[in-house]
């Protein structure tokens, strides 16, 4: 459905792709059609420039930039620890020998456009304006028919899809809301780390803020109580060291979880490339990690490290690429996976958050096929209003 390639090193996965899967076929009022998600929200053509690099990069001269440069640079001489060197390294090796092999399969095409992204800026922009106003907590619903419906929530047209539940309530609320009976075969956390960028925004461009939690507060989570006692915990987290010793230290003891694994979610252009450069100095790097654990000891769970997982990274903040089917060959054949702080339903998922509804809005798709009436419509009819009543 997504994966492009597979390999020993790891994979490439198209999240644009993955969408128009899960919304091939729709459930509406005037019966079935295809929906296609924003494909402008995946328009990365060229590595992030901030505004006054792409005004710099045009008014000044080669050796104007280069002295700035410099200048930056020596500002900035400190170089990561060693160790830290080789991971970077390691990671930036895959990476070559990954896109060498799809390449050759002919995955990515060598354009690239000067526009710094500017289609991609324009609907990110968009999706915040159009969804900062729109408040879904204290929701519960769920579709329980084999097909992704449109359905309403507080007066507003959304997309679900197939057999999805999901809890739009804050985390502190989990353990009123939520059966505590280690259900769970796959938990997935996005957690919103607290962070002076997230901080800075709220004040400059409160549309693209969120709400932030500490370590402490991401640490009394009960996910040994709803993860399965063979079950895998990942958890997505910026290049940190703060919150990666944080995971190490506090949050996976505190939730008995033994760590088993890193991967790496590697973000390129439509051309393959970075959208950033692989930095040997403390700064941004063009991935971001996926810590995962286990509740059983290391040795009975088989879980590679150093994968890497390489995307088209949507132009939205925290709009992750799907692990459904990298993470299904370490889950049992129909397992139960849950998803805490989640931006969008996943079908077969729950999911917990107070942003889950955001990327279901209708306004998002677009009708890629017209609606047809399908003579078996009547139990379809029944099971959708039973998913209206819950929602």
């Amino acid at each position: 459905m997504s994966l492009l390639y597979a390999g020993e090193e790891g994979w490439i996965v198209s999240h644009s792709k993955y969408l128009d899967e899960v919304y091939k076929r729709v459930k509406s009022e005037d019966g079935f059609c295809a929906l296609g998600f924003n494909k402008m929200i995946f328009e990365i053509n060229s590595q992030y420039l901030r505004q006054n690099q792409v005004a710099q990069s045009v008014q000044e001269p080669q050796d104007s930039i280069a002295t700035h440069s410099s200048r930056k640079k020596r500002k900035r001489s400190q170089r990561l620890p060693q160790k830290e060197l080789e991971e970077v390294d390691g990671v930036k090796r895959t990476f070559d020998a990954m896109m060498s092999a799809a390449r050759d399969k002919g995955l990515f095409c060598r354009n690239n456009f000067l526009d710094n992204n500017e289609l991609a800026r324009l609907a990110s922009m968009k999706f915040y304006q159009d969804t900062y106003a729109a408040k879904d907590e204290s929701l519960y619903g769920s579709n329980d028919t084999d097909d992704a419906i449109v359905s309403e929530a507080h007066n507003k047209k959304y997309v679900f899809p197939r057999k999805c539940t999901f809890y739009c309530y804050d985390v502190r609320d989990i353990e009123k809301k939520m059966e505590l009976c280690n259900q769970y075969d796959f938990i997935v956390l996005d957690p919103p780390w607290w962070n002076k960028s997230i901080r800075r925004k709220k004040t400059k461009c409160a549309e693209a803020s969120y709400k932030m939690m500490y370590n402490e507060e991401l640490a009394k989570i009960p996910i040994r109580k709803l993860l399965h006692s063979s079950g895998i915990v990942a958890v997505w987290c910026t290049n940190s060291s703060n919150h990666l010793n944080s995971i190490f230290n506090e949050i996976f003891p505190s939730w008995g979880i033994t760590y088993r694994a890193k991967w790496y979610w590697l973000k390129v252009t439509q051309a393959g490339d970075t959208i950033c450069n692989f930095n040997s100095t403390p700064g941004k790097q063009p991935y971001e990690l996926l810590i995962l654990g286990s509740a059983l000891e290391k040795g009975k769970v088989d879980i590679p490290d150093g994968r890497l997982m390489i995307s088209i990274p949507s132009a939205v903040h925290s709009h992750k690429p799907p692990l459904t089917e990298i993470i299904k060959e370490y889950l049992p054949g129909e397992p139960r996976c849950l998803e805490i702080f989640a931006r969008y339903l996943l079908p077969g998922w729950t999911s917990w958050g107070l942003e889950i509804l955001k990327f279901q809005h209708l306004s998002l798709y677009e009708i890629l096929d017209e609606c047809k009436k399908d003579g078996s419509d009547a139990d379809d009819t029944r099971a959708e209003n039973e998913c209206k009543e819950q929602l």
